[in-house]
């Protein structure tokens, strides 16, 4: 995880926690310890590339029964009733809605921002290669697991 202090620790987890709360109504909190949280296999994730001027690509994964209690929360539907398209168009535009508050937050007012469109998957998120921040965080006690991908992330981070 990135210390608490830079600015990249701090626009993301403000976004994060913006995002969730006005979106699905629920507080995000940090990890109490330097834990590793492993997303069970049947989670969901979804992935977002920043085109510019970062380029790099966030990811995003939660347990499926935090995912569909939150989809049928906003939906307003009985649990029974999610379907697996509201799950996936639910974690798709909070990553989207997530990764534009967080470029806004980490960018000068008056420089603009490239997201290419998200895309969802199931299971274990996929490894990158390349170097990676990761922000464990929490909702309502269930893991949120938050990796940012690529070199401009990781300068921003120093």
């Amino acid at each position: 995880m990135p210390h608490q202090d830079t600015p990249i620790y701090k626009a993301m987890f403000e976004a994060v926690r913006e995002t969730f709360e006005n979106m699905a109504f629920v507080e995000v909190a940090e990890q109490s310890e330097e834990i590793g949280i492993e997303i069970p296999t049947d989670g969901d994730w979804v992935s977002i590339l920043i085109h510019n001027p970062l380029q790099g690509e966030l990811q995003l994964a939660l347990p499926k029964n935090l995912l569909t209690t939150m989809t049928a929360d906003m939906f307003s539907i009985d649990i029974a009733d999610v379907e697996e398209i509201q799950r996936q168009d639910i974690i798709s535009e909070i990553l989207n809605t997530l990764a534009g508050l967080f470029m806004t937050k980490l960018l000068p007012d008056d420089q603009s921002y490239q997201l290419g469109l998200p895309v969802y998957g199931e299971g274990p998120i996929p490894e990158n290669e390349e170097e990676s921040l990761v922000w464990n965080l929490q909702i309502e006690g269930s893991p949120l697991l938050l990796v940012a991908n690529g070199v401009g992330f990781i300068s921003e981070s120093n």
